[in-house]
């Protein structure tokens, strides 16, 4: 905590001042502003200078303590405000929420997450600050953004999406001292990420407009895929699990099962093409099995376009838990990013066929086996796939 009040209620501060000045602060009485309880200042050689409450506290929004790197990062943010006189508020208390943000900017409440936390905890505080008309701007620390390659549970649910640059994650480096959004997202079936990057040093822009660049902005990227050589490993990963009795693909193969599936032996639309459907927990094979039993009751069916995506979003709706909570995107923006993919899957395996009045739906042979999953994988070996965002919208 970097504010606190006086005995006289006044604000004191430790920003901008020397650890000197802040020596000579010591010895008076200071008080929480959440709880109004005692604190005390903090002025080691390690951390930022900051008010710590005592050991027997019962403060609901100081009880965890801050990491170095978060101190510094919040006065990183004061300082860009300052430098770009934009009016903040830091460490501001909420009463109706029970919420602190790290800098309130006007309507926008800006947390840096440095830490892990809970999946409810960042839901309920997300939600709230929506309900009572903050935007939450969520920006993830180094330490919690470690691996660069996967994102855990809590980094996926900090992530954003916009049509200019799909699914898109905001960081904050305070050893090399730079801002970052990482955009168009993508996962393969491994959780392995493929992002695009923009890098802002510290105080170079304005950062108001920082900010608001994925609301304005739009970057084309195309990323090409062997997509033969990406299924044909998801293929011999999943066999390989299967044979030594993974826990997640044991429940998974037991799920299809119930649908009179076996794993190896799965229409091509199953492995189809690689990557994993980005806001989908676990496998978005369990939210294939559910398509695809509407494909297969639906065989030989043509249906009008509105009539095939209302049927889809019926499905979908119906399928909420497979999806991360990520509650800074919309269920109908998540939805709307599903069934493009859903669709373009379908097309791309001739599940679904234009034909005049509409779609045609067609399940093609149900009796396939290892050999012809062999088999088709040697056809597409050297197969590409490019992917490119802004998506390209099938739902007309």
């Amino acid at each position: 905590m970097l504010n606190a009040y006086s005995k006289n209620k006044e604000v004191v501060t430790l920003l901008n001042l020397s650890r000197e000045e802040i020596e000579q602060l010591k010895g008076r009485k200071y008080f929480c502003p959440v709880c109004c309880q005692p604190v005390r200042i903090k002025n080691g050689k390690i951390k930022l200078p900051h008010f710590s409450h005592y050991n027997q506290s019962s403060c609901s929004i100081y009880s965890e303590g801050e990491t170095r790197e978060h101190l510094a990062l919040k006065e990183v943010f004061v300082k860009w405000c300052e430098k770009n006189r934009i009016g903040y508020e830091l460490e501001k208390y909420l009463p109706a929420l029970n919420q602190r943000p790290d800098l309130l900017i006007g309507n926008i409440a800006l947390e840096i997450q440095c830490s892990p936390l809970s999946t409810q905890r960042l839901v309920e505080r997300t939600k709230s600050y929506q309900q009572h008309g903050y935007i939450p701007i969520w920006i993830c620390g180094k330490k919690l953004f470690s691996n660069r390659y996967k994102l855990n549970e809590v980094v996926k649910n900090l992530c954003y999406y916009s049509e200019g640059l799909g699914f898109y994650l905001w960081t904050a480096d305070w050893e090399t001292e730079e801002l970052a959004i990482h955009s168009h997202i993508e996962e393969d079936f491994k959780k392995r990420i493929y992002s695009s990057k923009k890098i802002w040093s510290f105080y170079s822009d304005f950062l108001l407009e920082i900010l608001d660049f994925p609301q304005k902005s739009k970057i084309y990227t195309q990323r090409k895929f062997k997509i033969g050589s990406l299924i044909a490993e998801y293929y011999s990963e999943l066999n390989r699990k299967l044979y030594t009795r993974d826990e997640k693909i044991r429940m998974l193969q037991a799920e299809l099962y119930n649908n009179r599936l076996h794993l190896l032996q799965l229409p091509n639309w199953f492995y189809y093409p690689g990557l994993h459907i980005f806001c989908c927990r676990d496998s978005d094979m369990l939210l294939k099995v559910r398509i695809w039993n509407f494909v297969q009751f639906f065989d030989q069916n043509v249906f009008d376009h509105s009539a095939l995506i209302c049927l889809l979003k019926v499905e979908l709706v119906q399928s909420a838990e497979l999806f991360y909570e990520l509650p800074n995107i919309s269920f109908k923006t998540v939805q709307t990013y599903c069934l493009n993919q859903i669709l373009t899957y379908l097309i791309a395996c001739n599940h679904l066929v234009n034909v005049e009045k509409g779609w045609k739906v067609q399940i093609g042979s149900s009796d396939q086996t290892i050999s012809d999953v062999g088999d088709w994988l040697k056809k597409i070996e050297n197969n590409c796939l490019i992917t490119a965002t802004p998506l390209k919208n099938v739902i007309r």
